[in-house]
């Protein structure tokens, strides 16, 4: 599959937890706290991995048992297993 936009440019997770897309780089969110000073960065396939391993942490299996996924623990930053790849609309012009 390839996608040339993605559909949201950031969401929250938390009072705290935000993601928001680079301004200038395409496929590159960066995660940042109360404000943008102290900041996560990486493609959106490095947040679902990171958030796969927020679910399949034993605080998650205390906290909200319900959501947790031990079965989703994975070291996949480096890309591999990506189920996509990423051009920008520009390239397609």
């Amino acid at each position: 599959m390839t996608i040339t936009k993605w559909a949201s440019t950031g969401t929250s997770g938390a009072k705290r937890a935000n993601i928001t897309a680079s301004e200038w780089m395409d496929d590159w969110f960066v995660g940042y706290g109360k404000d943008e000073s102290c900041q996560f960065e990486g493609t959106w396939w490095d947040m679902i991995c990171f958030a796969r391993n927020v679910l399949a942490n034993e605080n998650t299996k205390l906290a909200a048992p319900e959501y947790y996924k031990p079965e989703w623990e994975n070291d996949n930053y480096t890309g591999e297993d990506c189920p996509y790849t990423f051009e920008a609309e520009a390239a397609h012009d």
